[in-house]
């Protein structure tokens, strides 16, 4: 991430978009796009932040990505990481 904080920059449906990863252990940019209502860039954007932040892994060409947080107790201490 860029020298400011880092929750200033994440679109405003990272966190929601977090749980939703972890909790359904799929990583797809098109669940994002149906879940949200948004377009395909902002949502590979979204996944971008995500991996970023260490909740989902690299892109896998067509495949969804790897989900690397376990549950919601485990996201909920990396999004505290991420806030401070």
């Amino acid at each position: 991430f860029p020298t400011r904080r880092s929750s200033d920059l994440l679109d405003p449906y990272f966190e929601e978009a977090a749980h939703a990863i972890v909790l359904s252990q799929q990583g797809s940019t098109s669940m994002i796009q149906r879940r949200f209502s948004i377009g395909y860039n902002r949502a590979g954007r979204l996944m971008d932040q995500l991996e970023q932040a260490g909740i989902v892994g690299a892109a896998q060409g067509s495949k969804p990505r790897e989900v690397l947080i376990q549950d919601e107790n485990q996201l909920n201490s990396r999004l505290l990481q991420l806030r401070s």
